[in-house]
């Protein structure tokens, strides 16, 4: 399911569901000669594309439009994440594994699979694949609660053995057209796609923490500098679930007395949590509970290390 899901050909109707959003989106997936190609088109809503080759993201819009992420998808995750037999071995820690049985979706016969959390520190999942193709036709987000959080479904699908070159190409014209920045871009990523989380290693990154949710681990770290302070960027996965954690020391006291003592926001199944002690911002994204995020929020070292610190030079 893990592999069809990028290495087959499909087209089709993709329907969004969550909290009060009803959206759909025209979906064109392509695997050629080792390349993947995929296209997203709204088609309720706000006008917008996504156009995806490999591992780049292109999100367009008419120039006169705001790309955000508060109120509305951008674009659907992605129908699953890739997982290897040694991911699978590392969540079935902390998720338990079922079948569903079968259904139709689509018109087409398909298979369930339940992947349900053994605690309240993460969601669960459960998907249907296309008896065939393998490829996903359907996911849900399941709280521990057993609340539905959201969902995606194709109405609609068809599996070509070939899409053309000119599929991929995009409504929104090049000259009213914009990308998104780099900071929006990596919001939207955030909280609408589930991309392998890539593990760098046991030294990725010094252990920061007091205390995580069980499963998690730190697998990516990033550390940049600027004239007004030092913001590093944490990974953690638990193999399945991600969840990002920012630490910034602001170097002007004025502006870390600016920014909110406590809080936490909520944005569908993403939730936020944010503290400052001092002069470090510290605030913790991920597509998890509540309590996961505030856990890893109140467990993380305030303090910068001294090395950390001093290697973060500002860019000339």
């Amino acid at each position: 399911m893990s592999q069809a899901a990028r290495m087959s050909n499909y087209e089709g109707v993709l329907v969004y569901r969550g909290d009060d959003i009803l959206e759909t989106f025209r979906v064109t997936h392509r695997f050629q000669d080792g390349s993947e190609r995929e296209r997203v088109q709204s088609m309720t809503g706000e006008v917008r594309e996504v156009l995806k080759q490999n591992n780049k993201v292109t999100c367009l819009l008419p120039k006169d439009q705001r790309l955000t992420t508060a109120n509305r998808p951008t674009t659907p995750k992605s129908l699953f994440k890739p997982l290897s037999r040694e991911r699978l071995d590392q969540i079935a820690a902390v998720y338990e594994l079922r079948e569903l049985g079968k259904s139709r979706i689509a018109g087409r016969n398909c298979r369930g699979i339940a992947i349900a959390p053994r605690d309240e520190f993460r969601y669960g999942y459960e998907l249907w694949a296309d008896a065939e193709s393998r490829v996903p036709l359907k996911l849900s987000l399941v709280a521990p609660d057993g609340r539905l959080l959201e969902q995606m479904f194709f109405t609609e699908v068809r599996f070509p053995s070939s899409i053309p070159e000119s599929a991929f190409a995009a409504d929104v014209p090049a000259a009213q057209a914009r990308e998104s920045t780099a900071a929006a871009a990596d919001a939207i990523a955030q909280a609408h796609e589930r991309e392998p989380v890539t593990d760098e290693g046991p030294d990725a990154a010094p252990v920061q923490f007091s205390k995580l949710p069980p499963g998690f681990r730190v697998v990516k770290r990033d550390l940049q500098a600027s004239p007004a302070g030092i913001r590093e960027h944490l990974l953690l996965s638990d193999g399945l679930s991600a969840v990002s954690v920012y630490r910034v020391l602001r170097r002007s006291p004025e502006a870390a007395a600016a920014a909110a003592a406590q809080r936490i926001d909520r944005m569908g199944p993403l939730n936020a949590y944010s503290r400052s002690v001092g002069q470090v911002q510290i605030t913790v994204v991920g597509e998890a509970p509540r309590r996961t995020v505030q856990m890893i929020g109140d467990n993380i070292d305030s303090a910068f290390a001294p090395t950390s610190a001093a290697s973060a030079t500002p860019p000339r």
